[in-house]
């Protein structure tokens, strides 16, 4: 008798276990359907468990419009975002490209289903990192003269100048030096569209960025001419100062000194 008990309580706690693990089994293998939409057009969708991840696409250029900027996916509207910070407002969309992760949508979920729109907005509207200062470089050296391997030296030389003149290293660590690349059109159109440059260095005269590219004749607060030599020929460049910060008066002073004029022409 006491056989046959033992041999019950065995056979009804191993029933008891496979139904707990098939409950647990079925909780973890939740799917959730996820779809990317814009204006009420579906762009794609799949399924998300916590074991499987998928893919955001990418917003073709036709669905974004002048001035404009897709950032990626919201489960959120517009007006629930959090723009008080760079930082917190990076936190409410999933760029384009990135994946999708089951926690990141599970919040959001109705009977199994949540839809994320596209973050598409306009470039003054985009919460923007504080920078002591932004230089816009052309990276193009058969025009500007100036490859990767010499400027990768001249911005630790601009973040060393900075530290002698005493800007604190929370200013210098925000310094951005940012390659343009393309014929002068596109990527004049880039730092225009871009917002935050302060210093253009590479490109050419006034005439040049403002007709044939897309800078604005008002924008220019200060031109001087910047002789690079490049393959044993000084090449006739231009440093265009579009802000009045302090940083951007603090990189044009360095710029212009006998020492980095030395720099870029040896």
């Amino acid at each position: 008798m006491k056989i046959k008990k033992l041999l019950d309580w065995l056979i009804g706690a191993a029933c008891s276990l496979s139904i707990l693990s098939g409950c647990m089994a079925g909780m973890f293998e939740e799917e959730i359907k996820v779809t990317f939409a814009t204006g009420g057009e579906v762009i794609g969708e799949g399924t998300v468990t916590q074991f499987k991840n998928i893919q955001s696409p990418e917003l073709a250029a036709g669905y974004i419009p002048t001035d404009y900027k897709f950032l990626g996916w919201t489960c959120k509207s517009e007006a629930e975002i959090d723009k008080s910070s760079v930082a917190n407002f990076k936190k409410e969309y999933i760029a384009g490209g990135r994946m999708v992760h089951y926690m990141e949508v599970k919040p959001y979920a109705v009977d199994h289903a949540v839809t994320m729109e596209a973050l598409i907005m306009h470039k003054d509207d985009i919460p923007k990192e504080y920078h002591y200062v932004v230089m816009a470089w052309y990276d193009k050296p058969a025009t500007s003269g100036i490859t990767e391997e010499k400027m990768a030296t001249f911005a630790s030389n601009i973040k060393s100048y900075f530290a002698s003149k005493g800007v604190s290293q929370e200013d210098i660590d925000s310094v951005v030096i940012r390659p343009y690349t393309g014929n002068v059109g596109p990527s004049t159109g880039q730092i225009l569209f871009d917002g935050d440059v302060d210093i253009m260095f590479g490109w050419g005269s006034v005439q040049n960025v403002t007709e044939t590219g897309s800078i604005k004749p008002e924008m220019i607060l200060q031109t001087e001419s910047y002789p690079i030599l490049y393959q044993g020929t000084a090449k006739n460049r231009t440093v265009h100062r579009l802000s009045d910060s302090v940083g951007s008066l603090a990189l044009m002073e360095y710029l212009l000194s006998d020492a980095v004029m030395s720099y870029w022409n040896s």
